[in-house]
């Protein structure tokens, strides 16, 4: 009898988050009060699951700030640029190699795409004079624009890695599949197929929407760098989002209903810690905690280290890059692993060394600060 309320408790729970769940289509970060809060009975949480549907990735994300004309605030001209710097070579980005895409099938039997996911880095600001002045978009003004301006090399090419991520001056309104930015959203992604500039466009609509149901943070700059992140992630992690609640190829990772890898944990956020800068973040769902990854995060893979401190580290890929070496912070003053006679000085300045003679590679690691 106990066996049987326990069982029939987990299924309750399971619909409770069916029901508290509602997916964002559109990979759309909700306003506040427009999504139900999600569940926080443990059991219900337990059953959150990204699933695999087929589709690509973006393996190492190159992002691009797109000014959407003149009047963006210059806070986030000025600001933008080293958040995505920060975000995109740190810690935030080294967890989502559990979603590569490597020897896996989807649902529904296919063959993954074979990608694997990594740092990536900031392609620059861009600002464009659009075409298309009207102050209420729809979010196929959005595309055509895009393609407009990529095939007059206003904006690079698109690739399989690049991301435009359009910031828009105040009182521009957007609209996607009849949802008003700021009073159902706050910002959304998407990605589409173009036969114009002969490749798929990822991209990312961030309205400005002030503290109407999109103040995140402790101000206006960190509620925009938390919905930055959401978009961005969602993007790697789901270029093609759902349109609804019943994800299928060429959608990447999601619930069953849909929900991307931010939607399940918009609730919370923390930092990065990087680049002479901290950076306010959403966190994200992991599947291999059953939770969501609440971080901090940081540049490097190590937060702080003491004065002639030793620190054991193991990588388990033999041929990762140690660029955690060049923080000019540090000074770096020597390696040793059993199996390996060789130890490397290594400043900031040196050449950032490849280990390949082990499959699991376990090294004592001795640093002097360098003030």
């Amino acid at each position: 009898m106990r066996s049987f309320s326990r069982s029939l408790m987990a299924a309750l729970a399971v619909l409770a988050l069916a029901a508290a769940a509602q997916a964002a289509p559109h990979g759309i970060f909700w306003a506040q009060g427009q999504q139900p809060e999600p569940a926080v009975n443990p059991e219900a949480q337990a059953a959150i699951k990204l699933v695999y549907y087929g589709g690509p990735v973006i393996e190492h994300a190159k992002v691009y700030a797109v000014f959407w004309g003149a009047g963006v605030p210059a806070e986030t001209q000025s600001k933008i640029g080293p958040f995505f710097v920060n975000m995109l070579d740190s810690t935030y980005m080294d967890w989502l190699r559990e979603y590569d895409t490597v020897g896996i099938r989807a649902v529904d039997g296919r063959a993954g795409t074979n990608q694997r996911i990594g740092r990536g880095s900031y392609g620059g600001a861009i600002t464009i004079q659009p075409l298309n002045t009207s102050r209420a978009l729809t979010d196929d003004m959005i595309r055509k624009e895009l393609e407009g301006q990529i095939q007059a090399g206003k904006l690079p090419p698109a690739t399989d890695n690049n991301l435009y991520m359009i910031y828009f001056p105040p009182g521009v309104s957007i609209e996607v599949a009849g949802m008003r930015s700021c009073s159902t959203f706050c910002a959304y992604h998407e990605g589409f197929k173009s036969s114009q500039v002969g490749g798929s466009v990822f991209y990312g609509v961030m309205p400005v929407c002030g503290g109407f149901g999109c103040g995140f943070g402790g101000s206006a700059f960190d509620s925009m760098t938390i919905v930055s992140s959401h978009e961005a992630i969602e993007a790697v992690t789901d270029p093609f989002p759902t349109p609804g609640n019943n994800p299928s190829y060429p959608q990447a990772w999601n619930t069953t209903d849909g929900q991307e890898i931010g939607d399940v944990c918009a609730q919370g956020s923390s930092t990065v810690t990087g680049h002479g800068i901290v950076s306010k973040v959403q966190w994200e769902w992991q599947n291999s905690i059953s939770a969501c990854n609440k971080g901090p995060w940081t540049q490097f893979a190590f937060e702080s280290i003491r004065p002639q401190a030793e620190r054991r580290v193991t990588f388990t890929n033999p041929l990762e890059r140690l660029k955690e070496f060049g923080n000019p912070g540090l000074s770096f003053l020597g390696a040793a692993s059993a199996g390996m006679s060789k130890s490397w000085d290594l400043g900031p300045s040196s050449p950032r060394p490849i280990w390949s003679t082990c499959a699991v590679c376990e090294f004592r690691l001795r640093f002097r600060c360098a003030d």
